[in-house]
């Protein structure tokens, strides 16, 4: 059974594009409750995200959390590595998020700071669909040999990459940054990069995932800039109804 947290966090972006706080509230609308969160300090943040899930991971639930930025991942698998010990991660993102090791991360250092304190190993992570990144990120990526598939690729080869990591792995966290779909299908994101997924792609992806082995999943970065603009929240309400199975 899925429980549903709110974590209208977003710190963790101190220069991009600002209004992932309303997100939960738009997305998820009355389903689950809101974690309590304080903009002027990340380290209580992190902890009241990881209490949060961890109360739930430790009742059996699975997990759909909405943000926010995308640094509340990183109290989210905290959580998750507490109670899953070989747990494996997805990351679907425009970029790296490995830019720097400040604890607890910003939203540009969340693949990082999984690593270096050895919530997921490096080998159970995939990151997919980035196409836009630094070199020092690369340089970590590739010291840790942590598999990406960047973007533009054939759509196929995701799909395998999908169905054989689920059978490789038990349990299974998901983080999704809307930023990893095409502007044209979701325009309200703080760092937008062209070239990315489309719904309907993304909708076929989850038809290679085994649901079973998914212990919870995290959207982020929706900002919504317009209130008659809904068409990005429309969007990831459907990525969950997706990744809900």
């Amino acid at each position: 059974m899925y429980k549903f947290l709110k974590i209208p966090f977003d710190a963790g972006n101190p220069t991009g594009k600002k209004g992932t706080v309303k997100s939960p509230e738009l997305i998820l609308k009355k389903k689950g409750y809101t974690v309590k969160v304080n903009q002027s300090n990340a380290e209580e943040s992190m902890n009241n995200i990881e209490a949060a899930a961890l109360q739930e991971l430790k009742e059996g639930h699975q997990l759909c959390s909405v943000g926010g930025d995308h640094s509340i991942t990183y109290g989210l698998v905290k959580a998750a590595a507490k109670v899953h010990k070989e747990l494996a991660l997805i990351y679907f993102d425009a970029h790296l998020d490995c830019e720097d090791s400040f604890i607890p991360p910003s939203h540009e250092d969340v693949i990082q700071a999984i690593v270096k304190q050895k919530l997921v190993k490096p080998q159970n992570i995939i990151i997919i669909g980035t196409r836009k990144f630094w070199k020092k990120e690369v340089d970590f990526i590739k010291k840790h040999k942590i598999t990406v598939i960047y973007a533009p690729v054939d759509r196929s080869d995701i799909e395998k990459n999908i169905k054989n990591f689920f059978k490789k792995h038990k349990h299974v966290y998901i983080s999704v940054d809307i930023d990893v779909f095409d502007p044209s299908v979701a325009p309200d994101t703080g760092y937008p990069e062209q070239g990315g997924f489309t719904e309907e792609e993304f909708r076929v992806f989850t038809e290679n995932m085994d649901f079973k082995r998914i212990i919870g999943f995290d959207l982020v970065e929706v900002a919504q800039s317009n209130v008659k603009s809904k068409k990005t929240v429309t969007l990831a309400s459907h990525v969950i109804k997706f990744l809900l199975g």
